[in-house]
């Protein structure tokens, strides 16, 4: 019997914009890996990419557990940590995966791949059925695969985002018990909306995930760290949403709701984001005030450019207070750079820029600092790396460029992700002698 030249060639599923589903042929579907390579791979599950604001860990100890009775959340496990486990150079031993004391010969980086289309696959069969929407297994499957798609960009197409859109019909139905709620769903929820955070900032692109139920999180009432740090995400997400909109909105830019009397009124749409700009900034002024002081670092250092050192230190307690500050910065960035008072002529121009250029490059150098100095939080890395690809076209000095790249170089060679372009971007725009920015 003949092989068909197609045999290999899967059809990707994959979710339209719409909602509706379309397939893409997509890479060669390599056969599962079986015996002890399964459960091993389940064993490298990057769950500390994850539990970031979440005391009690729910997709360290909650997930595993679930996984065993739901396949498509398994099938996620596995895509995450196959990437994890085929990415970490510390894994090698020669050409061959050895973790746990386990050489792994079968798990290769197409083994994520493999996995990835059967959690998709499975997803689509189950996104249509209204009692399967309101599962937060499968929130928590579509999760997953979001952190694989992010850190798997150069195999796959970077604006396909098919777990977001997977992510965004669940949430379409989940998302207020989620935010109101406990349990693997809210966890999973504020998942999603930390890596939308990201994308957005990276892409420049609008919010596209729904915040209207978070509404009760815009408060400064007493509460423990962990919804303190999501309040700073929530904030970083409403500045998302000034800066480049919502797929969502549904009030004109230039209208405005009066508080007083609920009458819609028309408003110029200058003055109208004008007010938005200060409502935001008060966010910030009040958070200065009122914030806990549980979320000041517990040691600070400046660099000491006379050793070579150009990012301070700054040590936190908890993941959380990481977390959350880091989004409250790269807030800060975007309040920075979209302030609408800026002068765009005249004498004072120039001299706003080089303000706002110097603001920028503290932040970044800032938001480095605290990866760097609470490594127990790894996600504090990505983050940062955010930061540096949108802004580190803004640095001029020579030490600063270098350090920023060997940042780069530890969240590649570290945690896997992927720096290339960027690191060339950024000798492009840097003007770095022998490079041009061509490929």
């Amino acid at each position: 019997m003949v092989k068909s030249p197609h045999a290999n060639v899967v059809k990707r599923p994959d979710y339209h914009a719409s909602g509706k589903i379309y397939h893409q042929v997509f890479v060669m579907d390599p056969a599962p890996v079986r015996g002890i390579v399964s459960p091993m791979i389940s064993l490298g599950y990057p769950s500390d990419k994850f539990d970031l604001c979440d005391g009690e860990r729910h997709f360290a100890c909650t997930v595993p557990l679930r996984a065993r009775s739901c396949p498509p959340l398994l099938n996620a496990i596995y895509t995450a940590s196959a990437r994890h486990l085929s990415r970490i150079k510390k894994y090698y031993h020669g050409n061959q995966i050895h973790y746990g004391g386990k050489v792994l010969p079968d798990l290769t980086p197409e083994t994520a791949i493999h996995y990835h289309n059967e959690c998709i696959a499975h997803l689509v069969s189950l996104s249509d059925h209204s009692r399967e929407a309101q599962d937060e297994n499968l929130l928590a499957a579509a999760v997953i695969l979001r952190f694989y798609e992010e850190v798997d960009m150069p195999s796959i197409d970077e604006d396909t985002e098919s777990a977001l859109k997977g992510i965004q019909i669940f949430l379409d139905v989940q998302a207020p018990s989620a935010v109101a709620g406990f349990g693997l769903r809210h966890a999973a929820y504020w998942i999603a909306l930390r890596q939308e955070i990201i994308t957005a900032f990276s892409k420049q692109r609008p919010f596209r995930l729904p915040l209207d139920p978070c509404e009760p999180y815009r408060s400064f009432e007493p509460a423990d760290d962990y919804v303190w740090a999501d309040r700073l995400v929530i904030h970083c997400a409403d500045v998302l949403q000034y800066c480049f909109g919502s797929d969502e909105e549904g009030v004109p830019r230039d209208s405005h709701q009066s508080s007083s009397t609920g009458i819609l009124q028309t408003i110029p749409a200058t003055d109208m984001r004008i007010a938005r700009y200060n409502e935001l900034i008060l966010f910030e002024t009040l958070w200065t005030e009122l914030g806990p002081p549980s979320f000041k670092p517990i040691y600070t250092r400046e660099p000491d450019r006379t050793r070579g050192e150009v990012f301070p230190e700054l040590w936190y307690l908890n993941n959380c207070h990481v977390a959350g500050l880091q989004f409250f910065e790269l807030a800060r960035i975007l309040l920075i750079v979209y302030n609408p008072k800026l002068p765009r002529l005249g004498p004072s121009q120039r001299t706003a820029m080089r303000s706002v250029d110097q603001k920028v490059r503290s932040i970044v150098l800032r938001l480095c600092g605290m990866a760097l100095s609470n490594q127990h939080s790894p996600p504090g890395f990505v983050t940062a790396s955010v930061a540096v690809g949108m802004c580190g076209d803004r640095f001029t000095d020579r030490l600063e460029q270098e350090a920023l790249l060997e940042f780069l170089t530890k969240l590649g060679e570290e945690h896997a992700y992927p720096v290339f372009s960027t690191q060339e971007s950024l000798k492009g725009a840097w003007g770095w002698d022998g490079y041009d920015g061509m490929e």
